[in-house]
């Protein structure tokens, strides 16, 4: 298979997933913690089995798709939730050849700090505040289901792994 056709088709089944779950509108309390484990899986799955360019696609397409669709409730935290996907998704790219492990939860904990960063610093900056309810979900929540998604991710390319080492093999 072509190259950039694998590109796409990756990418859009990994960025489909993404889309369905966040569409799906799970109920609370579990809600959060399901769509966001999953959302953040396709996200390190796409570095991971595409290329890091995959990753900031989706990273960056689905807080506008939760915009678009009406589950953002809070429209100006769009941009910032696209901030926190590009951290993980950089952080993970990035010391991905050191340790997965190592990437994966300091991804994890970038993407925290950069919501952290965005409740406590840039929300004022922009003349924003959040309440109590959106603080909780931007706050300890968004590390619990970005490590979620890690370890999701992890388990989904282990299983993969010699269907995209066969598929690998076939394109030589």
């Amino acid at each position: 298979m072509n190259k950039s056709v694998r590109w796409i088709t990756r990418t859009g089944l990994l960025l489909a997933v993404a889309m369905v779950i966040q569409l799906m509108r799970l109920p609370q309390p579990y809600g959060q913690v399901i769509t966001g484990g999953i959302v953040n899986a396709t996200l390190v799955l796409a570095v991971t089995i595409v290329d890091v360019w995959a990753g900031l696609a989706i990273g960056l397409l689905t807080p506008w798709l939760a915009l678009v669709a009406g589950i953002l409730g809070l429209p100006f935290m769009a941009p910032f939730i696209m901030g926190a996907n590009v951290t993980l998704v950089v952080i993970y790219a990035l010391l991905l050849r050191q340790s997965r492990l190592f990437a994966g939860v300091l991804g994890a904990v970038g993407k925290y700090g950069f919501f952290m960063l965005t409740i406590h610093v840039l929300l004022g900056i922009i003349g924003k505040s959040l309440p109590a309810p959106a603080v909780a979900a931007f706050s300890t929540t968004q590390l619990g289901t970005a490590l979620i998604g890690v370890l999701l991710a992890f388990i989904i390319a282990d299983t993969l792994k010699p269907y995209l080492e066969r598929s690998r093999h076939h394109e030589d």
